[in-house]
């Protein structure tokens, strides 16, 4: 499956659309997560990059790692840069490019995305001989979330950041649908603004004293908020 590329626009990026562009058209998604991105908390997904050094085809350069999702958040009107971190030098141009072409779904919800655990090899072997074998290795291993990608070696981070943002459009309308069944999008009103005020009131007050966390976690989950707020509240610990 190749990323056939759509984004080539009319706008000024200061960036080469056609390099870009052409890199995408090179870039095989050869594994898929089984798995959609989660709504109520963080996605981790293992990552294999293979990518080609020469034009020789006998020296594989194999990048390794973990792309974690953060849990989606209803997104602010500002919060729309600095999407993606750990991507590598020079990822700044190629988020600005992606994020133009995926703006109606990342101004509904905030998705983020951390790249990890990065290990990079050289293998003598052909591109697509070790790109089977770890296929091969997926499949007999029954994991549901790993991603395999074939891609230049130039634009590993493009590619990587790409698919993430494929697998925000996979996953974002199951998103949305679960935060509408939870009345995340309901207008409040003021007694929603006083039950938020009165929140953040015991967050401040139980991050300097421990004996406070239980009640907060009872408020929170008598207000139906418990899992809005799990990953702030688990922090405190």
């Amino acid at each position: 499956m190749t990323f056939q590329s759509s984004l080539i626009k009319e706008y000024d990026t200061g960036v080469d659309r056609a390099l870009f562009a052409k890199f995408l058209r090179e870039t095989d998604l050869l594994v898929q997560p089984a798995k959609r991105l989660s709504t109520f908390g963080a996605t981790r997904i293992r990552y294999h990059l293979v990518s080609a050094i020469d034009e020789k085809g006998d020296r594989t350069r194999l990048r390794q790692g973990l792309v974690v999702s953060e849990k989606p958040q209803i997104l602010t009107p500002d919060a729309l840069r600095e999407r993606f971190e750990g991507f590598g030098e020079g990822a700044g141009e190629f988020e600005r490019w992606l994020s133009e072409e995926y703006r109606d779904l990342l101004r509904a919800l905030e998705y983020k995305f951390r790249n990890q655990d990065l290990v990079s090899r050289v293998l003598r072997d052909d591109p697509r001989e070790v790109a089977e074998r770890i296929r091969k290795e997926l499949a007999s291993g029954g994991t549901g979330d790993a991603v395999l990608l074939r891609c230049p070696d130039a634009a590993w981070s493009l590619a990587l950041m790409r698919f993430t943002l494929e697998e925000v459009k996979r996953s974002f309308p199951v998103n949305v649908r679960d935060l509408e069944r939870r009345g995340h999008f309901a207008a409040e009103g003021p007694a929603g603004a006083r039950r938020r005020n009165e929140i953040e009131d015991m967050f401040a007050r139980a991050a300097g004293d421990p004996a406070l966390r239980a009640a907060l976690g009872k408020k929170l989950r008598d207000y139906g908020l418990f899992e809005e707020y799990e990953d702030r509240f688990l922090a405190l610990f």
